[in-house]
């Protein structure tokens, strides 16, 4: 048996464009690595590549240079795939792990360890953005913040950590059916099934008040959605934000001030960056 291992390099200008491509054509397994994304592919779908490529490199996305294809043989591709995937440990508190690593964990006593097994759903504690989502809740998670929205909830990931956090009431949404299937299938997996789990767009939710929202979603839908954001959270409210390129951060940081969130506090993690926004309490007296 043959299976190909293709390493696609990617800029802060086409990282999203290469993941949306891989994500409409089916690939399942993506891993991302410092400065490339890996996926397999059986030989049986070949093809496949081919059209990746011709995708990627026919439209200028990345240069041929960075689409690098390797060949294996007689190795079963997705076992060696996942012998490559090892479990997360979020600031000694928080182990994300997948199914068939989580009996060498060793080390559990006062750590919350949530089982995500990498695939298509966005979130699944094994990229940037997910980690610094998980970063900025346990440090800035408090006991009063009880009820939390999970707003693009892909896997759930951020879901399930704020209920094995202390929250009491936690809405997650996504507009993905499959997302919703995964986050569903994760929610039984990690005890968590009390979660709320809706397929909605933000607008659509009748659902306010909250405490806490988590967004780790892209530029475009963060911008689109912040005055629904600010209209769901309670004055003071906080705002975690993650899916943001560091090229992007005064586009949102300037939208965040617009739509009346003060900004707390900035992550970075490569390319990436994470907000702690708060808002900004009105005054009653005008």
């Amino acid at each position: 048996m043959f299976y190909y291992e293709i390493d696609i390099f990617y800029s802060k200008k086409n990282y999203q464009e290469i993941y949306n491509v891989l994500y409409y054509n089916g690939i399942q397994h993506i891993l991302e690595e410092e400065g490339y994304l890996k996926i397999y592919i059986e030989d049986n779908l070949e093809w496949k590549i081919d059209e990746l490529k011709n995708i990627l490199t026919g439209t200028g996305v990345v240069r041929e240079k960075d689409f690098i294809i390797k060949k294996f043989e007689n190795k079963d591709w997705n076992k060696e795939w996942e012998k490559t995937i090892e479990p997360v440990n979020i600031k000694n508190k928080i182990i994300i792990t997948p199914s068939w690593k989580k009996d060498t964990i060793t080390d559990t006593e006062n750590k919350i360890i949530i089982e995500i097994d990498p695939k298509m759903s966005f979130g699944t504690g094994h990229n940037e953005t997910t980690q610094i989502m998980l970063e900025m809740m346990i440090e800035n998670l408090e006991i009063t913040d009880k009820k939390i929205l999970d707003f693009g909830s892909g896997t759930g990931v951020l879901a399930i950590a704020a209920q094995k956090l202390g929250a009491d009431k936690i809405v997650a949404i996504d507009n993905d059916d499959d997302a919703v299937e995964n986050a569903k299938e994760y929610f039984e997996i990690n005890h968590t099934t009390d979660i709320k789990l809706l397929k909605s767009e933000l607008k659509e939710l009748n659902d306010s008040g909250f405490d806490v929202i988590l967004a780790n979603i892209i530029r475009t839908v963060i911008l689109e959605n912040l005055s629904d954001m600010n209209f769901k959270l309670n004055s003071n409210g906080k705002l975690f934000l993650s899916g943001i390129l560091k090229i992007e951060d005064k586009d949102i940081s300037d939208a965040l001030h617009e739509n009346g969130f003060e900004i707390l506090k900035k992550y970075y993690k490569s390319e990436w960056i994470g907000i702690y926004a708060i808002k900004i309490e009105q005054d009653s007296s005008n």
